[in-house]
């Protein structure tokens, strides 16, 4: 829920007055109410009494309780439920007319007439400013509004918490609010309007299931068990699955129920639909989907029961890969190998464990992978988990309450767990992890829950874990320095990169990056001498493609324009003869990590800084891979 805090004593005064400071224009309060009154809204209130007349409440009310038959009850129990504190509870339609409201006793019934929640009146945000029912529609989420964080200053007495209520198909219907005295504020209020909002819209769900089906959901349900289907609700959600079918998709059912149908089928909802309405099947992953729809009263797909089926249809040849793999250039055939294998799995709901160097690209083909996932459309959030200290690392991905800790930000942090909810949360140098960071991390893998720092209340994140290292994690969890249970639960789909001086197609790719590098900067692209190219090939790239555009870049920067990149365009320690020789491929990624380890601090002339900025890691992640290697 949305928690609009009281700010501070001054704040709504100099908004009013006009004198907001700088520093405070960035308040998400101060964002919400300039909103309210570019609707018009005022802090004094409406000039007259803003309501409908008793023949427009008696038509709202009806279309409202017509859809929502048990509104009535909902908000009488709600106004017992809270009777103690002497809340108000009310119901309003889709714009924010109060058509039911019960309850309040006292100096809070005073309070509510006084701010007018009684039956009639308008609190879209237009017209009553900053509040919980109006910015519940605005926002699109619950919300509650605490004291001064009203618009209106005679609602600074008043604490309200508000819920949208929503048909099956994402409709908002009504809005749900409690209010009363500031000081009777409680959370446990904000648990019972967020429940009761909830069972209305199951209400409503199960409702429209029974005008459309004899036997109701119950009977539907029934049918999916005894066969191999899913049963998928609008707007795209497994809400069962038979034992047959989770067998069929080589999934448990319990990673299955719940989840969107996109990443269980690699199919939309829309998809699904416009099969379902064809009449003809659909072919994912060698199986035959047969989607029957289910419609409600007005015409809507409302569910599918979905079929699955063993596909005996010839096998055709491979989809090109995704437009978003195009990120990652070059032909070599261990890169396209890998790009393969990543488009295959990217519509999976599997986590990735990527496997490569540092410097050869895995953010890029983590941002390929979540491109091309169902989660497409969410965020993709990025963090390296050797980059900070762990208090600072907790603190960036679980979040933290206001004032959770000394320089904490005013309002909090959600963290990247929270900023990742619908989407990909791609964790870098995973093997640096602490190990207590470890175990909170694996509970929200397994539960789907955390807590915040500083506080109590249990927090949800749905999203896709791309995980990448370039330790041997096996060997972590061998010497107890990595849990076993978070290494199997993060290794889904394993992936790998090749590094740099493996990779048959440097050539290629160099003439890639400075033409990605000339365009970016506006120039025309140039050249690029034998002797260069020959450089290129030759040298060990212990940085891998991080390096080599690196180097490239520089190359560019001293090249005249017009004029082919030379060898003397490069940097020095590329040029340089080494007599290092040819890798031992049989040392293994330890070995190589050495080596690479050796050159860097050699070409920064035992500069720490500049050798981790050459390998591309975090200066503590340098020191530890110099201790790990007794170079420290």
């Amino acid at each position: 829920m949305l928690t609009l805090v009281e700010p501070g004593p001054q704040l709504w005064e100099r908004f009013i007055s006009g004198a907001v400071k700088a520093e405070e224009h960035a308040s998400s309060i101060l964002r919400r109410w300039s909103r309210a009154v570019a609707l018009g809204a005022k802090a004094e209130g409406p000039s007259h009494s803003e309501g409908v007349s008793d023949a427009e409440l008696r038509s709202r009310r009806e279309v409202l309780t017509g859809r929502c038959v048990d509104a009535l009850q909902l908000v009488s129990r709600l106004a017992t439920e809270t009777s103690a504190s002497a809340f108000r509870a009310v119901l309003t339609d889709a714009e924010g007319v109060v058509v039911l409201a019960r309850g309040g006793a006292g100096a809070s019934l005073h309070s509510a007439d006084t701010s007018r929640l009684v039956e009639g009146a308008r609190w879209a945000e237009g017209t009553r400013g900053t509040n919980a029912i109006g910015t519940a529609i605005a926002e699109g989420e619950p919300v509650a509004v605490v004291g001064r964080a009203h618009l209106e200053e005679r609602n600074h007495g008043l604490v309200c918490y508000a819920a949208p209520i929503r048909d099956p198909f994402g409709e908002l219907v009504a809005v749900l609010d409690v209010s009363g005295a500031v000081t009777q504020a409680n959370p446990l209020l904000e648990a019972l309007v967020l429940a009761s909002a909830h069972a209305a819209e199951q209400s409503l769900r199960l409702r429209s299931y029974e005008e459309m089906l004899v036997g109701g959901r119950s009977g539907l349900e029934a049918r999916i068990a005894s066969s191999a289907s899913l049963l998928v609700e609008a707007p795209g959600v497994v809400r069962q699955v038979s034992t047959d079918a989770a067998a069929r998709l080589g999934l448990p059912p319990s990673s299955v129920m719940g989840r969107p149908v996109e990443d269980v089928l690699a199919l939309s909802w829309s998809a699904l639909v416009e099969a379902a309405l064809s009449g003809k099947p659909c072919r994912v992953s060698g199986m035959r989907i047969h989607p029957v729809p289910h419609f409600d009263a007005r015409g809507r797909p409302l569910a599918l029961a979905v079929s699955v089926e063993r596909d005996l249809a010839p096998a055709r040849a491979a989809d090109p890969l995704p437009r978003s793999f195009d990120t990652l250039l070059g032909s070599d055939p261990a890169l396209e190998d890998a790009k393969q294998r990543a488009a295959r799995v990217a519509r999976s709901p599997l986590p990735v464990l990527l496997l490569a160097e540092t410097g050869t690209g895995k953010e890029l083909l983590a941002r390929a992978l979540h491109e091309a996932s169902g989660n497409a459309s969410g965020p993709f959030l990025a963090l390296n988990c050797g980059a900070m200290p762990a208090g600072l690392l907790e603190a960036e991905l679980f979040g933290y309450a206001p004032g959770a800790f000394t320089g904490a930000l005013a309002a909090g942090s959600k963290g990247k767990l929270g900023a990742a909810d619908g989407g990909t949360l791609f964790l870098d140098e995973v093997g640096e992890m602490p190990e207590p960071l470890q175990a909170l991390l694996l509970r929200v893998l397994d539960e789907g829950q955390y807590f915040r720092l500083g506080e109590t209340r249990p927090r949800e994140s749905r999203f896709r874990l791309i995980s990448a290292t370039c330790r041997e994690l096996p060997a972590l969890v061998e010497a107890g320095k990595f849990r076993r249970d978070l290494y199997y639960r993060i290794r889904g789909a394993v992936l790998s990169l090749p590094p740099l001086r493996r990779r048959t197609d440097k050539t290629e790719l160099s003439h890639a990056l400075v033409e990605k590098l000339a365009r970016e900067q506006g120039r025309e692209v140039p050249s690029m001498s034998p002797e260069t190219e020959r450089l290129i090939e030759t040298h060990t790239w212990p940085g891998n493609v991080r390096e080599l555009k690196s180097a490239l870049a520089h190359a560019l920067a001293l090249a005249g324009e017009g004029e082919p990149l030379a060898p003397e365009h490069l940097p020095e320690d590329v040029v340089e003869p080494r007599d290092t020789g040819v890798m031992n491929e049989g040392s293994g990624r330890k070995a190589a990590e050495a080596r690479a380890l050796r050159e860097a601090m050699a070409a920064a002339n035992g500069n720490l800084s500049e050798a981790a900025r050459r390998l591309g890691v975090a200066r503590s992640t340098l020191y530890r891979m110099l201790s790990r290697h007794g170079l420290a």
